[in-house]
């Protein structure tokens, strides 16, 4: 979707509302923070998702009628950063093991 309908369509909608803008490096516009009456919380939408996305889907992700897609999932690991799609399945289980706090070495 285009920004100009994405706001077009904010702006005629009575269910939600702009709120405000980040900025990126160089001023470039980076997301923007809509404000949904159906749960009365700001929602932060990334241009790129914006750009990608049709209005159906964005209309139903700020209403709180959808959860918003997880595009990658990240894990810092020893001091590095690491996407966990490329893991392997006994390193997601120490991942979820961490997560849920049963990671400890065993004697």
């Amino acid at each position: 979707m285009k920004m100009k309908e994405f706001c077009n369509q904010i702006e005629s909608s009575k269910d939600m509302s702009g709120v405000g803008m980040e900025l990126g490096e160089n001023d470039k516009l980076k997301s923007v923070i809509v404000k949904s009456e159906f749960t009365g919380l700001d929602v932060k939408l990334p241009v790129e998702a914006i750009e990608k996305s049709d209005w159906s889907t964005i209309s139903d992700i700020i209403a709180g009628k959808r959860e918003p897609a997880v595009l990658q999932h990240m894990s810092r690991v020893v001091g590095y950063f690491s996407k966990i799609e490329n893991w392997n399945s006994s390193k997601i289980g120490e991942l979820h093991d961490r997560q849920k706090g049963d990671y400890q070495l065993k004697d």
